[in-house]
């Protein structure tokens, strides 16, 4: 993986366990979609704000590098679905990654290019890599977001991913490991996209 992939990883499992820890659910209960002041979150802006602290904290002690959270950029992203704040904070901190729209998904021109070939998605290029890494739920919600893939959550146990597209969908489990044929699928599905728009 390369290092702007292994830095976003570290800093979505950050927030991701952040929340964990703070809101008390499971992990599987993390909903990207969902505002870190709805269900089943309900965390208070102030706490939200707390957090963008501890994360400017553990940046300056990461890196050695000062990060500045203006007051604007905290009352902007404060009401964030945690994906969008994730996304928000990712382009802070891997200022050279492809920029994305506020909802996650990638701005027309960069969509474009990306499905051209000359501009990759780093963490789809490092599923490819990697498919038997220790991958969890919320990498593949993170690009699924940036495809304008639509994913749910069914019975607890299993989420499903689909586009409109590609007449399929890919099920991941949400409790046991995902193996190396579910991030198969995964990618596939995402290039079976990009042959459609092609």
């Amino acid at each position: 993986m390369s290092e702007a992939a292994n830095t976003e990883t570290f800093w979505v499992g950050t927030i991701v366990d952040w929340l964990v820890k703070n809101a008390s659910l499971r992990r599987e209960r993390v909903d990207l979609k969902r505002k870190f002041t709805q269900e089943p979150y309900n965390l208070s802006a102030v706490r939200v704000l707390t957090m963008m602290d501890e994360l400017v904290a553990l940046h300056h002690a990461r890196s050695g590098a000062k990060l500045v959270l203006s007051q604007n950029w905290r009352l902007a992203h404060r009401n964030d679905s945690v994906g969008d704040f994730i996304v928000a904070f990712l382009r802070l901190v891997l200022p050279d990654a492809p920029v994305t729209t506020d909802n996650g998904a990638p701005s027309p021109g960069q969509m474009s290019e990306s499905r051209q070939g000359r501009a990759h998605n780093q963490r789809l290029e490092a599923l490819r890599a990697d498919p038997r890494g220790d991958w969890r739920p919320v990498d593949l919600e993170i690009i699924a977001s940036q495809y304008a893939m639509k994913f749910r959550k069914i019975t607890g146990t299993h989420e499903v991913f689909l586009h409109p597209s590609v007449p399929h969908c890919v099920t991941i489990p949400l409790k046991a490991r995902i193996r190396a044929p579910h991030i198969r699928a995964f990618v596939a599905m995402i290039d079976r996209m990009d042959e459609v728009v092609r």
